[in-house]
């Protein structure tokens, strides 16, 4: 059975905000004002009974420098000393050498300036303190500084704006306290503000609003009773919001919640009652947030919201007849993923790769799923995939889930983006976005239409001529071959050419021609043979000799973020005729080629740009082509897309 004193006469003797009358505890308020739903909800952690016994008055703080939340002291009947520590799934008791004495409403708050936890004051069986400690991960430290007068129930958080620690108010041994106190790492300062100011309290709520930059002050205890009244600190001055607030009250848990960009409020009491309201403030006005499932009312809770994982961890309190020893999360959808690719050079399908999101919300993600836009044609998107763990999942799990997928049902030749977004316990996170692909396949085979035997002296040669496929596979068709049968003679053109000259052939030789097609996702099969062709005039052509061009010359390079630039010079020998092309090869290993060239552009371009893949190296390298074929590789160059 807790001793407690009445709240008239805790207000009386001003020793602690934290001291607790016989409350009734009630259902959720119907507050005043809109209601919105939470983009997140309250989850229990289950731990057993390795957590700290039941207390409130506590004081809580997630400490970055050791990605851990710490708990030091609290009132369960008699003044606590403990120190505990929580990394994100069990409790564990801490043995420092040296602590503060047994203390409750003392103010505790992470100095990201010196990476350092600060605690000052609270109320210890003897009545309120003025000390204070550091907490280096390891032990408490107390320091001989001058500063604030002793005091319990200040409100204290760190202000990212002026890299300083800020304390307002509390209650000593007389009355309420109204002044403002800076510490900079190593020294209290008090401010000197001109008014108006908040009135003297105990008890109030603080947070640092990442969105505003402003300190945000929120009701607690005065003379009068509980407050309800709100103020803003941007550094300099206090200013008063008139803004419609939920009801006076005190010992309600605040802070800023990174995900939602607001600051959330959670249970309180109005020396009367007990709740778990739950308000969000979004930097100009107040809105009660509805949430699926939520701690049962309380106040003087701690909290502490660990900005690693973006998520609120809440702990203990008091519902107006016993003290609580129950655990909880605030749990949201995660952030976006991160660095969404896609490629795609399959027939009707897209492989699209993410990283994992910064934020998981506090909970276990346990699948992705993507969508497909297609950019083209909007009627033709909608495809999805999604990826999750094969084991049941669960607040704990560590269930790896792949963060790769491949879109099927594409329309090839259709320009698609997509849409990833991560899945947890509370539900579906945005989304990020890939780049733009473009689904194909191999175009359909060339048909042969005829073959003209080369005469007099164009003997010993001979002109093929073909359709361009009747299917591209979705991308244009960058190149053509023709391979003789027998022997192999052939001869390679660009898109822009549907005819080429074999040399080099037998006459009195009787031969067979096939063409196939190449596009940027690959080769098509052979076409069907020619008629055989039977070559007649003298033994060997006549005239000056075809040969491969020589190598061309790459000279710069140039990257504009995905798009990668580059030019050449032709080659110093054409090979004895003209050039019918260049093709261009993009491989993602040095000191070697692509399998089969990028594009073929004509004979009169000396300049190609390209789309890369972010942040993966691509080595590229040009040839010559003329009538008697491909020409040897040119210098390699490399560059990476940003």
């Amino acid at each position: 059975m807790l001793t407690v004193l009445s709240p008239l006469r805790r207000a009386a003797t001003v020793l602690s905000v934290v001291a607790l009358g016989a409350l009734s505890v009630i259902g959720l308020h119907s507050p005043a004002g809109a209601t919105v739903p939470a983009p997140a909800h309250w989850s229990q952690v289950p731990t057993g009974n390795l957590g700290p016994s039941a207390r409130y008055d506590g004081s809580m703080v997630y400490d970055a420098a050791t990605n851990t939340t710490l708990y030091f002291g609290g009132f369960n009947g008699a003044v606590l000393g403990e120190t505990w520590s929580w990394n994100g799934n069990v409790w564990s008791k801490l043995t420092p050498t040296t602590s503060p004495v047994a203390l409750r409403a003392a103010s505790m708050v992470y100095d990201a300036a010196t990476h350092n936890v600060v605690l000052f004051g609270g109320l210890s069986a003897t009545g309120p303190v003025a000390d204070t400690w550091t907490w280096d991960g390891t032990n408490w430290t107390k320091l001989s500084v001058s500063g604030p007068a002793a005091r319990s129930g200040a409100a204290m958080v760190y202000d990212a704006t002026t890299n300083n620690v800020v304390l307002f108010g509390g209650s000593g041994t007389n009355g309420f306290f109204s002044d403002t106190w800076f510490w900079n790492g190593t020294t209290w300062t008090s401010a000197t503000l001109s008014t108006p100011l908040p009135a003297p309290r105990s008890g109030a709520s603080m947070a640092y609003d990442g969105q505003t930059h402003n300190v945000v002050l929120y009701g607690g205890l005065g003379v009068a009773g509980p407050i309800s009244n709100t103020w803003t600190w941007d550094g300099s001055n206090w200013t008063s919001q008139l803004a419609v607030s939920p009801s006076a009250r005190y010992g309600a848990s605040m802070f800023y919640d990174a995900n939602m960009g607001n600051v959330v409020l959670f249970g309180g009491s109005d020396t009367a009652n007990a709740n778990f309201e739950m308000w969000n403030w979004n930097g100009s006005s107040w809105s009660a947030l509805l949430s699926s499932t939520a701690p049962s009312g309380r106040y003087l809770s701690a909290v502490a919201y660990n900005t690693t994982t973006n998520s609120a961890l809440l702990f203990g309190g008091y519902n107006g007849t016993n003290a609580l020893s129950d655990t909880w999360n605030f749990v949201e959808t995660p952030s976006a993923p991160m660095n969404v690719q896609a490629t795609s050079n399959a027939n009707t399908q897209s492989v699209v790769t993410w990283n994992v999101p910064a934020g998981n919300g506090g909970t276990v993600i346990y699948e992705y799923t993507v969508v497909a836009t297609d950019m083209t044609m909007a009627s033709r998107g909608g495809q999805t995939c999604n990826t999750a763990g094969t084991t049941m999942v669960t607040v704990s799990s560590t269930v790896p889930v792949p963060t790769t997928c491949t879109v099927t049902g594409l329309t090839n030749g259709d320009l698609y983006r997509f849409a990833v977004a991560a899945v947890s316990l509370v539900g579906t996170g945005p989304s990020s976005l890939s780049n733009l692909v473009r689904p194909a396949t191999a175009p359909s085979a060339p048909m042969i239409l005829k073959v003209v035997p080369g005469a007099g002296t164009a003997a010993g040669t001979a002109w093929v001529y073909w359709s361009v496929p009747t299917l591209n596979g979705g991308t244009p068709v960058g190149s053509y071959r023709v391979i003789t049968s027998p022997g192999g003679a052939f001869c390679h053109v660009p898109l822009s050419m549907t005819s080429c000259r074999i040399v080099g052939l037998q006459n009195g030789g009787t031969y067979t021609f096939a063409v196939n097609a190449t596009n940027a996702a690959g080769t098509s099969v052979m076409s069907a043979p020619s008629a055989p062709v039977h070559l007649t005039g003298s033994s060997a052509p006549v005239g000056r000799r075809i040969t491969l061009p020589s190598a061309p010359l790459i000279i710069s390079k140039s990257v504009s973020g995905t798009y990668i630039s580059i030019r050449w010079n032709p080659p110093t020998s054409n090979g004895g005729v003209r050039l019918s092309g260049y093709d261009i090869y993009v491989g993602t290993s040095p000191n070697g080629a692509a399998s089969r060239p990028l594009v073929s552009v004509p004979f009169t371009q000396f300049a190609y740009t390209f789309l890369a893949v972010k942040g993966q190296p691509a080595y590229v390298i040009v040839r010559a082509v003329n009538s008697a074929g491909i020409g040897p590789f040119s210098n390699q160059v490399a560059a990476v897309a940003r």
